[in-house]
């Protein structure tokens, strides 16, 4: 390796693979740093096995959360000597140790903040406002979305607080399945309206990457570079330039700074396979291991100039997290039964949605009175696309009166239900509150030796309000697709405080080092860099100041891109 870089990147997912992109083409020596082994999507990807090739016909195990053929090679909620803790009402943390980090594992669902959810204070009265607005943001979400590829609906169906890509952009979306048409329609009577849900999965050839053919669930990675990931997109091109160094396996676990405590030199990590405590310098450093990864380098970063933490004169290192509340029910539709077989697979996620509806005065007088909302759509987990009962709705159909079913009376259920059983779900904002915050746990080392953290998540009255509007909504469009309720995924007979499923499920956690115009209530500033430290930079999802319906990917990504920028412009400048 050189001897020093222009810039070190810790973690290679959305934000440090976007990163990594945009300084290379500038011409930037850039030093990649990964806590995984490499992994490459086009040979390693599991596209094509079958069910019956795996143990236990592919199914989730503890280490193996989403199936056998999880693209996830490392990580999980669980990981061997990587321990974490929670208290409140519980948290879980999911991590992928590899090239490319969780975006060979998301779902691609990328929709684009909206004006009210970068300036909510400002449009509502409540929560807070970003320092960068949409305006300040569009240009780098065209930037990211000409570079990723999506599909989407036609910008001219946009509704309020829900921008789409420009038509020249975006991708045709594939055709509604059946079970979305009869969602469409539900939603038509609810006075919702629906559209094509933006997704990275290209329907055409973009830059060498082959456009999809709908073979497999794309959280099985993606040999053909259909589904986007930051390895094919990101990552590959910028080796090409030249200007691109990628040290895997590499634990990074403090910042370095000078005898000022004001300049970062470089960071130090542990090296997985000789487990040697090592260092490297650079000219400016980069987090992006994950939002709650930064926040945990930060506060074991601390030293005589930084007691509380590196980058920490606020406090609020590790503060203001917040995760996608969710609701869920499986439902079963009578008029699906006994179809002929019929090929409808479509990409692994929802082809339509519903952007929340509600805003200003239709949001008082509907009674939602609560922070932000939350999107409707078809879960393609829950068998949204024409195939057999899931083992979960198999299951809920003995719960529900279908007794004994096994041999004959099993085969015969499934050929009945075939194509019948789908999901439905809401994926909803969070309040985010000083309540919900990490912290280093010093009694308590990963088996690197590495203070490991401890979240603290209490979900708010606001929160469990949404959630209990989320569960009746999906009530009430169940009827109207003429469904019966199978299995409600947070059992409406419950307590409304009983609606919401652990934090951290989602995975879609953000914050912990939130951007602001105050360095006095915030860590980073609009471009991303540390107020205390000058040359350091957070590019994952910790800089979020809010939290959305939307998923947070798209907006990580073109965070990143501007941090990058600034970065490009002050190396130029000689400024850093």
């Amino acid at each position: 390796m050189a001897d020093e870089f222009d810039v070190i990147i810790v973690g290679s997912g959305a934000g440090g693979g976007m990163m990594v992109h945009t300084l290379t083409a500038a011409g930037i020596n850039v030093l990649l740093m990964e806590a995984g082994r490499r992994y490459d999507p086009e040979t390693e990807a599991a596209m094509f096995q079958l069910p019956n090739e795996a143990p236990l016909r592919g199914e989730g195990t503890p280490d193996k959360n989403d199936g056998y053929f999880d693209a996830t090679v490392d990580g999980g909620f669980e990981i061997p000597g990587q321990p974490y803790s929670s208290e409140g009402d519980g948290f879980k943390w999911w991590r992928a140790r590899q090239l490319g980090g969780r975006t060979h594992h998301f779902g691609r669902q990328v929709p684009r903040y909206g004006p009210e959810d970068f300036k909510a204070l400002t449009y509502t009265g409540k929560q807070y406002d970003w320092p960068v607005s949409y305006e300040d943001m569009e240009p780098y979400y065209d930037r990211v979305e000409t570079i990723m590829g999506l599909y989407g609906p036609d910008a001219d169906d946009a509704v309020y607080n829900s921008p789409q890509s420009p038509n020249h952009i975006r991708q045709k979306p594939p055709a509604p399945r059946a079970t979305e048409m009869v969602f469409a329609k539900a939603c038509e009577k609810m006075g919702i309206k629906t559209m094509a849900h933006p997704t990275a999965v290209l329907t055409s050839p973009l830059n060498g990457r082959q456009a999809c053919f709908y073979a497999t669930n794309c959280i099985r990675g993606c040999t053909i570079g259909a589904a986007f990931d930051s390895v094919t997109a990101y990552i590959k091109p910028a080796e090409e330039t030249g200007n691109l160094t990628i040290l895997p396996n590499s634990i990074a676990y403090q910042v370095l700074t000078d005898d000022s405590g004001k300049k970062a030199t470089g960071v130090r990590y542990i090296d997985k396979e000789s487990k040697e405590q090592r260092e490297i310098t650079a000219r400016v450093v980069v987090l992006a291991p994950s939002a709650m990864e930064s926040s945990r380098i930060l506060l074991n970063s601390k030293s005589d100039k930084a007691p509380r933490g590196l980058a920490n004169s606020s406090g609020n290192v590790g503060k203001y997290l917040s995760d996608t509340t969710g609701s869920f029910l499986l439902i079963q539709i009578p008029a699906f039964e006994n179809l002929p077989p019929h090929n409808e697979d479509g990409v692994s996620q929802p082809h339509l949605y519903a952007p929340w509806w509600l805003h200003g005065e239709e949001k008082k007088k509907a009674g939602a009175n609560f922070v932000g909302g939350y999107k409707l759509e078809v879960d393609p987990y829950g068998g949204a696309r024409h195939g057999p009962p899931s083992m979960r709705a198999t299951f809920a159909q003995m719960l529900t009166g279908q007794k004994g079913l096994y041999g004959k009376k099993l085969k015969d259920h499934m050929r009945q239900f075939y194509g019948s059983v789908m999901g439905i779900r809401c994926l909803g904002s969070m309040t985010v509150t000083e309540n919900n915050y990490l912290t280093v746990d010093e009694d308590v080392k990963d088996k690197w030796g590495v203070p490991v953290p401890k979240f603290h998540w209490h979900w708010s009255d606001d929160d469990f309000r949404r959630a209990q509007h989320m569960n009746e909504s999906l009530h009430e469009l169940a009827k109207n697709m003429g469904g019966r309720v199978l299995r409600d995924g947070f059992d409406a007979s419950r307590k409304a405080r009983k609606l919401i499923s652990m934090g951290g499920t989602t995975n879609h956690e953000v914050g912990g080092c939130r951007m602001g115009d105050d360095p006095k209530t915030s860590v980073l500033n609009k471009h991303c860099q540390t107020w205390d430290v000058d040359n350091l930079y957070v590019a994952d999802g910790a800089g979020f100041v809010t939290h959305s319906e939307k998923n947070p990917t798209l907006t990580i990504m073109a965070l990143s891109m501007r941090a990058a920028d600034n970065i490009i412009e002050r190396l130029k400048n000689n400024e850093i």
